[in-house]
Protein backbone atom coordinates (compact mmCIF):
# COMPACT_ATOMS: atom_id res chain seq x y z
CA UNK A 1 0.00 0.00 0.00
CA UNK A 2 1.24 3.20 -0.58
CA UNK A 3 2.29 5.33 2.43
CA UNK A 4 1.73 8.82 3.78
CA UNK A 5 3.03 11.12 6.25
CA UNK A 6 1.02 11.28 9.31
CA UNK A 7 -0.53 14.85 9.57
CA UNK A 8 0.89 17.44 11.98
CA UNK A 9 -1.47 18.41 14.57
CA UNK A 10 -2.87 21.57 14.29
CA UNK A 11 -4.62 24.36 16.88
CA UNK A 12 -7.23 24.23 14.64
CA UNK A 13 -8.40 21.36 12.50
CA UNK A 14 -10.61 21.05 9.78
CA UNK A 15 -13.54 19.03 9.18
CA UNK A 16 -13.05 16.03 5.97
CA UNK A 17 -14.59 17.54 2.76
CA UNK A 18 -17.33 15.21 2.33
CA UNK A 19 -18.75 16.12 6.25
CA UNK A 20 -18.07 19.76 5.33
CA UNK A 21 -20.46 19.40 2.25
CA UNK A 22 -23.12 17.83 4.34
CA UNK A 23 -23.13 20.14 6.81
CA UNK A 24 -23.64 23.20 4.32
CA UNK A 25 -26.78 21.04 2.52
CA UNK A 26 -28.14 21.21 5.90
CA UNK A 27 -28.23 17.36 6.46
CA UNK A 28 -26.65 17.16 9.93
CA UNK A 29 -27.08 13.45 10.37
CA UNK A 30 -25.19 12.65 7.30
CA UNK A 31 -22.62 14.35 8.35
CA UNK A 32 -22.61 12.66 11.90
CA UNK A 33 -22.93 9.40 9.83
CA UNK A 34 -19.78 10.36 7.80
CA UNK A 35 -17.86 11.74 11.28
CA UNK A 36 -18.33 8.59 12.69
CA UNK A 37 -16.62 6.34 10.46
CA UNK A 38 -14.19 8.37 10.16
CA UNK A 39 -13.50 9.12 14.33
CA UNK A 40 -14.99 5.70 15.89
CA UNK A 41 -16.21 8.32 18.38
CA UNK A 42 -20.00 8.00 19.92
CA UNK A 43 -23.25 9.60 18.58
CA UNK A 44 -23.55 12.32 21.27
CA UNK A 45 -19.75 13.45 21.14
CA UNK A 46 -19.72 13.57 17.39
CA UNK A 47 -23.30 15.65 17.20
CA UNK A 48 -22.35 18.23 19.71
CA UNK A 49 -19.20 18.80 18.58
CA UNK A 50 -20.90 19.03 14.56
CA UNK A 51 -23.59 21.61 16.39
CA UNK A 52 -20.35 23.54 17.72
CA UNK A 53 -19.24 23.53 14.68
CA UNK A 54 -21.99 24.97 12.47
CA UNK A 55 -21.76 27.68 15.19
CA UNK A 56 -18.40 28.57 14.04
CA UNK A 57 -16.43 26.91 17.06
CA UNK A 58 -13.72 24.85 15.52
CA UNK A 59 -14.32 21.04 15.95
CA UNK A 60 -11.81 19.31 17.96
CA UNK A 61 -8.58 18.00 17.49
CA UNK A 62 -10.41 14.01 17.29
CA UNK A 63 -12.30 15.47 14.51
CA UNK A 64 -9.53 16.01 12.24
CA UNK A 65 -8.95 13.74 9.27
CA UNK A 66 -6.92 10.49 10.16
CA UNK A 67 -3.64 9.59 8.92
CA UNK A 68 -3.29 6.39 6.85
CA UNK A 69 -0.06 4.76 7.66
CA UNK A 70 2.53 2.53 5.83
CA UNK A 71 1.11 -1.18 5.68
CA UNK A 72 -2.19 -0.13 7.18
CA UNK A 73 -5.62 -1.82 6.49
CA UNK A 74 -7.60 0.58 4.70
CA UNK A 75 -10.65 2.09 6.77
CA UNK A 76 -13.67 0.00 7.27
CA UNK A 77 -16.10 2.35 5.41
CA UNK A 78 -13.69 2.59 2.68
CA UNK A 79 -13.07 -1.33 2.41
CA UNK A 80 -16.83 -1.83 2.54
CA UNK A 81 -17.50 0.36 -1.07
CA UNK A 82 -14.31 -1.21 -2.57
CA UNK A 83 -15.62 -4.41 -1.77
CA UNK A 84 -18.83 -3.52 -3.36
CA UNK A 85 -16.75 -3.05 -6.58
CA UNK A 86 -17.85 0.95 -6.48
CA UNK A 87 -13.79 2.20 -6.31
CA UNK A 88 -15.04 6.00 -6.84
CA UNK A 89 -16.86 5.61 -3.98
CA UNK A 90 -14.08 3.82 -2.11
CA UNK A 91 -11.94 6.98 -3.39
CA UNK A 92 -14.44 9.98 -2.28
CA UNK A 93 -14.63 8.36 1.28
CA UNK A 94 -10.67 7.69 1.66
CA UNK A 95 -9.83 11.14 0.60
CA UNK A 96 -12.37 12.75 3.35
CA UNK A 97 -10.97 10.07 6.11
CA UNK A 98 -7.34 10.99 5.50
CA UNK A 99 -7.22 14.39 2.96
CA UNK A 100 -4.94 12.41 0.38
CA UNK A 101 -5.16 14.11 -2.49
CA UNK A 102 -6.89 11.77 -5.96
CA UNK A 103 -3.87 10.39 -6.79
CA UNK A 104 -2.63 8.79 -3.77
CA UNK A 105 -5.85 8.14 -3.15
CA UNK A 106 -6.71 6.24 -5.88
CA UNK A 107 -2.95 4.51 -5.71
CA UNK A 108 -4.03 3.42 -2.63
CA UNK A 109 -7.54 1.87 -3.07
CA UNK A 110 -5.54 0.38 -6.20
CA UNK A 111 -3.40 -1.40 -4.19
CA UNK A 112 -5.60 -2.62 -1.50
CA UNK A 113 -7.60 -4.39 -3.79
CA UNK A 114 -11.08 -6.05 -3.63
CA UNK A 115 -12.14 -8.40 -1.21
CA UNK A 116 -14.73 -11.17 -1.75
CA UNK A 117 -17.96 -8.96 -1.45
CA UNK A 118 -17.50 -7.75 -5.37
CA UNK A 119 -20.14 -8.74 -7.70
CA UNK A 120 -18.52 -10.01 -11.35
CA UNK A 121 -20.75 -7.40 -13.35
CA UNK A 122 -19.31 -4.35 -14.35
CA UNK A 123 -21.08 -0.66 -14.80
CA UNK A 124 -19.51 2.72 -14.22
CA UNK A 125 -18.45 2.88 -10.48
CA UNK A 126 -17.18 -0.70 -10.46
CA UNK A 127 -14.44 -2.74 -11.03
CA UNK A 128 -13.14 -6.30 -11.56
CA UNK A 129 -9.50 -5.73 -11.46
CA UNK A 130 -7.31 -2.73 -10.50
CA UNK A 131 -5.82 -1.48 -14.24
CA UNK A 132 -7.29 1.43 -13.89
CA UNK A 133 -6.68 4.11 -16.41
CA UNK A 134 -8.90 2.76 -19.18
CA UNK A 135 -11.57 2.47 -16.36
CA UNK A 136 -11.15 5.98 -15.14
CA UNK A 137 -11.60 7.26 -17.95
CA UNK A 138 -14.81 5.18 -19.23
CA UNK A 139 -16.20 5.65 -15.39
CA UNK A 140 -15.58 9.67 -15.53
CA UNK A 141 -16.93 9.77 -19.31
CA UNK A 142 -20.07 8.06 -17.96
CA UNK A 143 -20.57 10.33 -15.12
CA UNK A 144 -20.07 13.17 -17.32
CA UNK A 145 -22.25 12.04 -19.77
CA UNK A 146 -25.44 11.46 -16.89
CA UNK A 147 -24.24 15.18 -15.39
CA UNK A 148 -25.03 16.66 -19.32
CA UNK A 149 -28.52 14.58 -19.04
CA UNK A 150 -29.27 15.63 -16.00
CA UNK A 151 -28.82 19.48 -17.02
CA UNK A 152 -30.61 19.04 -19.97
CA UNK A 153 -33.68 18.12 -18.45
CA UNK A 154 -33.32 20.61 -15.49
CA UNK A 155 -36.31 22.64 -15.44
CA UNK A 156 -34.47 25.84 -13.07
CA UNK A 157 -34.22 28.93 -15.37
CA UNK A 158 -30.95 30.10 -16.31
CA UNK A 159 -30.18 33.07 -14.26
CA UNK A 160 -30.64 36.39 -15.63
CA UNK A 161 -27.21 37.94 -14.12
CA UNK A 162 -28.51 41.38 -16.18
CA UNK A 163 -31.58 41.94 -13.92
CA UNK A 164 -29.74 40.73 -11.17
CA UNK A 165 -26.47 42.11 -10.75
CA UNK A 166 -26.83 44.60 -13.96
CA UNK A 167 -23.07 46.03 -13.23
CA UNK A 168 -21.33 43.17 -13.15
CA UNK A 169 -21.30 42.97 -9.16
CA UNK A 170 -24.41 42.16 -6.95
CA UNK A 171 -25.01 44.79 -4.40
CA UNK A 172 -26.75 43.36 -1.71
CA UNK A 173 -28.22 45.90 1.10
CA UNK A 174 -27.41 44.33 4.44
CA UNK A 175 -29.59 45.57 7.74
CA UNK A 176 -27.25 45.99 11.13
CA UNK A 177 -30.94 47.11 12.41
CA UNK A 178 -32.24 43.73 12.33
CA UNK A 179 -29.60 41.26 14.17
CA UNK A 180 -31.63 38.23 13.51
CA UNK A 181 -30.27 38.73 9.67
CA UNK A 182 -26.97 40.39 9.89
CA UNK A 183 -24.72 41.80 12.90
CA UNK A 184 -20.53 43.54 12.44
CA UNK A 185 -18.18 40.45 13.58
CA UNK A 186 -16.88 41.95 16.72
CA UNK A 187 -13.23 40.68 15.59
CA UNK A 188 -13.07 41.45 11.81
CA UNK A 189 -15.81 44.60 11.65
CA UNK A 190 -16.84 42.78 9.02
CA UNK A 191 -20.88 41.81 8.24
CA UNK A 192 -22.11 38.31 9.06
CA UNK A 193 -25.02 36.66 9.57
CA UNK A 194 -27.73 34.50 7.20
CA UNK A 195 -28.08 37.49 5.00
CA UNK A 196 -24.77 37.86 4.32
CA UNK A 197 -24.77 33.57 4.03
CA UNK A 198 -27.43 34.03 1.22
CA UNK A 199 -25.86 36.89 -0.17
CA UNK A 200 -22.53 35.25 -1.04
CA UNK A 201 -24.20 32.03 -2.07
CA UNK A 202 -26.20 33.59 -4.53
CA UNK A 203 -23.26 35.51 -6.18
CA UNK A 204 -21.41 32.12 -6.58
CA UNK A 205 -24.35 31.18 -8.58
CA UNK A 206 -24.42 33.94 -10.88
CA UNK A 207 -20.74 33.78 -11.03
CA UNK A 208 -20.21 37.72 -10.21
CA UNK A 209 -18.34 39.58 -6.99
CA UNK A 210 -20.58 40.39 -3.97
CA UNK A 211 -20.74 43.92 -2.78
CA UNK A 212 -22.55 44.21 1.10
CA UNK A 213 -23.69 47.72 1.46
CA UNK A 214 -24.31 48.28 4.68
CA UNK A 215 -27.37 50.15 6.72
CA UNK A 216 -28.50 50.79 9.90
CA UNK A 217 -32.24 50.53 9.50
CA UNK A 218 -35.05 49.00 7.37
CA UNK A 219 -36.25 52.60 6.36
CA UNK A 220 -33.07 52.99 4.39
CA UNK A 221 -32.65 49.70 2.71
CA UNK A 222 -36.12 50.30 1.05
CA UNK A 223 -35.21 53.70 0.13
CA UNK A 224 -32.10 51.93 -1.50
CA UNK A 225 -33.76 49.45 -3.27
CA UNK A 226 -36.51 51.42 -4.62
CA UNK A 227 -33.90 53.62 -6.28
CA UNK A 228 -31.83 50.89 -7.53
CA UNK A 229 -29.01 51.60 -5.62
CA UNK A 230 -28.87 48.08 -4.52
CA UNK A 231 -29.88 44.95 -6.33
CA UNK A 232 -31.21 42.77 -3.51
CA UNK A 233 -32.35 43.42 -0.11
CA UNK A 234 -33.52 41.34 3.18
CA UNK A 235 -36.67 42.85 4.04
CA UNK A 236 -39.64 42.29 6.41
CA UNK A 237 -42.59 41.44 3.90
CA UNK A 238 -45.21 44.54 4.02
CA UNK A 239 -48.05 45.79 1.54
CA UNK A 240 -46.74 49.20 1.93
CA UNK A 241 -42.50 47.87 1.02
CA UNK A 242 -44.45 45.51 -1.67
CA UNK A 243 -45.57 48.94 -3.73
CA UNK A 244 -42.15 50.38 -3.82
CA UNK A 245 -40.26 46.61 -4.45
CA UNK A 246 -40.75 43.06 -5.87
CA UNK A 247 -40.54 40.47 -3.15
CA UNK A 248 -40.16 36.59 -2.73
CA UNK A 249 -42.05 34.35 -0.53
CA UNK A 250 -40.43 34.62 3.04
CA UNK A 251 -37.46 32.48 4.20
CA UNK A 252 -37.14 33.17 7.80
CA UNK A 253 -40.02 34.09 10.52
CA UNK A 254 -38.99 36.46 13.41
CA UNK A 255 -41.02 37.98 16.14
CA UNK A 256 -41.72 41.02 17.37
CA UNK A 257 -41.88 41.77 20.91
CA UNK A 258 -42.57 44.53 23.42
CA UNK A 259 -40.22 45.88 26.10
CA UNK A 260 -41.38 48.22 29.28
CA UNK A 261 -40.20 49.24 32.34
CA UNK A 262 -40.10 46.61 35.83
CA UNK A 263 -43.09 49.13 37.57
CA UNK A 264 -45.01 49.13 34.76
CA UNK A 265 -48.92 48.30 34.80
CA UNK A 266 -48.87 46.66 31.99
CA UNK A 267 -48.34 42.54 32.01
CA UNK A 268 -49.62 41.80 28.60
CA UNK A 269 -49.24 42.94 24.83
CA UNK A 270 -53.10 43.63 24.67
CA UNK A 271 -52.66 45.65 27.39
CA UNK A 272 -50.40 48.08 25.45
CA UNK A 273 -52.54 49.90 23.23
CA UNK A 274 -54.39 52.32 25.44
CA UNK A 275 -54.41 56.27 25.27
CA UNK A 276 -51.97 56.65 27.97
CA UNK A 277 -49.45 55.03 26.92
CA UNK A 278 -46.91 55.79 23.69
CA UNK A 279 -44.96 53.35 22.21
CA UNK A 280 -41.52 53.76 20.41
CA UNK A 281 -40.49 52.19 16.81
CA UNK A 282 -37.86 52.04 14.46
CA UNK A 283 -38.75 54.29 12.37
CA UNK A 284 -40.08 52.70 8.39
CA UNK A 285 -38.94 49.26 10.51
CA UNK A 286 -41.92 46.64 10.13
CA UNK A 287 -43.12 47.14 13.54
CA UNK A 288 -43.67 50.52 12.36
CA UNK A 289 -45.37 50.05 9.56
CA UNK A 290 -47.25 47.35 11.47
CA UNK A 291 -48.22 48.85 14.50
CA UNK A 292 -49.32 52.23 12.35
CA UNK A 293 -52.22 49.85 10.82
CA UNK A 294 -52.91 48.03 14.10
CA UNK A 295 -52.72 50.53 17.27
CA UNK A 296 -55.97 52.63 17.96
CA UNK A 297 -55.05 54.50 21.22
CA UNK A 298 -51.45 54.38 21.80
CA UNK A 299 -49.26 57.05 20.32
CA UNK A 300 -46.49 55.93 17.84
CA UNK A 301 -43.01 57.67 18.31
CA UNK A 302 -40.33 56.97 15.98
CA UNK A 303 -36.40 56.11 16.92
CA UNK A 304 -34.02 56.50 14.46
CA UNK A 305 -33.23 53.04 14.06
CA UNK A 306 -34.65 49.91 15.77
CA UNK A 307 -31.32 49.23 17.71
CA UNK A 308 -32.14 52.47 19.19
CA UNK A 309 -35.86 52.06 20.33
CA UNK A 310 -34.44 51.50 24.30
CA UNK A 311 -32.31 54.04 24.90
CA UNK A 312 -35.27 56.00 23.20
CA UNK A 313 -37.78 54.94 25.66
CA UNK A 314 -35.57 54.96 28.85
CA UNK A 315 -34.21 58.93 27.89
CA UNK A 316 -38.21 60.00 27.15
CA UNK A 317 -39.45 58.04 29.36
CA UNK A 318 -41.92 56.46 27.06
CA UNK A 319 -43.73 53.68 28.66
CA UNK A 320 -43.34 50.84 25.63
CA UNK A 321 -40.73 49.74 23.06
CA UNK A 322 -41.26 47.60 20.21
CA UNK A 323 -39.05 45.73 17.94
CA UNK A 324 -36.89 42.27 16.94
CA UNK A 325 -37.32 40.16 20.08
CA UNK A 326 -34.13 39.02 19.84
CA UNK A 327 -32.75 42.90 19.99
CA UNK A 328 -34.88 43.51 23.24
CA UNK A 329 -34.04 40.74 25.17
CA UNK A 330 -30.31 42.02 24.45
CA UNK A 331 -31.24 45.30 25.53
CA UNK A 332 -33.05 43.98 28.92
CA UNK A 333 -29.68 42.20 29.54
CA UNK A 334 -27.78 46.03 29.04
CA UNK A 335 -30.20 48.05 30.51
CA UNK A 336 -31.58 48.00 34.20
CA UNK A 337 -35.15 48.29 35.12
CA UNK A 338 -36.56 47.05 31.86
CA UNK A 339 -38.51 43.87 31.23
CA UNK A 340 -40.13 42.07 28.18
CA UNK A 341 -44.07 41.22 27.76
CA UNK A 342 -44.68 37.44 27.30
CA UNK A 343 -45.40 36.35 24.15
CA UNK A 344 -44.94 38.64 20.67
CA UNK A 345 -47.41 40.90 19.37
CA UNK A 346 -47.03 40.21 15.95
CA UNK A 347 -45.01 37.66 13.22
CA UNK A 348 -42.68 38.65 10.46
CA UNK A 349 -41.84 36.89 7.74
CA UNK A 350 -38.32 37.81 6.20
CA UNK A 351 -37.91 38.23 2.61
CA UNK A 352 -36.07 39.10 -0.46
CA UNK A 353 -36.77 41.92 -2.26
CA UNK A 354 -35.39 43.80 -5.45
CA UNK A 355 -36.01 46.82 -8.01
CA UNK A 356 -39.39 47.00 -9.78
CA UNK A 357 -38.90 45.99 -13.41
CA UNK A 358 -36.72 43.10 -12.72
CA UNK A 359 -39.45 40.42 -13.18
CA UNK A 360 -36.79 37.69 -14.27
CA UNK A 361 -34.68 38.14 -11.78
CA UNK A 362 -38.00 37.98 -8.88
CA UNK A 363 -38.48 34.64 -10.58
CA UNK A 364 -35.20 33.23 -10.12
CA UNK A 365 -34.90 34.51 -6.69
CA UNK A 366 -37.63 33.24 -5.30
CA UNK A 367 -37.15 29.82 -6.67
CA UNK A 368 -33.46 30.40 -5.26
CA UNK A 369 -35.44 30.99 -1.67
CA UNK A 370 -37.28 28.15 -1.78
CA UNK A 371 -34.00 25.83 -2.93
CA UNK A 372 -32.52 27.40 0.49
CA UNK A 373 -35.48 26.49 2.47
CA UNK A 374 -35.71 22.77 1.46
CA UNK A 375 -32.17 22.22 0.85
CA UNK A 376 -31.03 22.89 4.86
CA UNK A 377 -28.86 26.53 3.71
CA UNK A 378 -30.93 28.91 6.06
CA UNK A 379 -31.37 26.57 8.64
CA UNK A 380 -27.29 25.88 9.05
CA UNK A 381 -27.00 29.53 8.30
CA UNK A 382 -29.06 30.60 11.66
CA UNK A 383 -27.97 27.35 13.69
CA UNK A 384 -23.90 28.63 12.56
CA UNK A 385 -24.45 31.89 13.98
CA UNK A 386 -26.29 31.07 16.62
CA UNK A 387 -29.47 32.78 16.10
CA UNK A 388 -32.34 31.69 18.44
CA UNK A 389 -35.94 32.71 18.04
CA UNK A 390 -36.07 32.20 14.30
CA UNK A 391 -37.54 29.66 12.47
CA UNK A 392 -37.02 28.93 8.41
CA UNK A 393 -40.48 29.80 6.98
CA UNK A 394 -42.50 26.85 5.32
CA UNK A 395 -42.47 26.21 1.53
CA UNK A 396 -44.49 28.39 -0.57
CA UNK A 397 -47.37 27.98 -2.06
CA UNK A 398 -47.10 26.93 -6.15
Amino acid sequence: MTSSTPLPDAPSPTLPQPVQDALQRGNLVEAIKLMRAGTGLGLKETKDALEAYMRGEPPPAGFAPMALTAGAPLPATVQEALNQGNKIEAVRRLRGLTGLGLKEAKDAVDAAGVGRGQRADLSPGQVRSSNGLWWWIIALAALALGAFALLGCASAPAAPVAELAPSGRLKAAINFGNPILAVKDPATGEPRGVSVDLSRELGKRLGVPVELVTFTSAGKVVEAVRDAQVDIAFVAIDPVRGADMLQTPPYVIIEGAYLVRNDSPIRRNEEVDQAANRVVVGNGSAYDLYLTRELKAAKLVKAPTSPAVTDVMVAQNIEVAAGVKQQLEADAKRVAGVRLLPGRFMVINQAMGLPKGREAGARYLTAFVEEMKASGFVAAALARHGIEGAAVAPPSKP
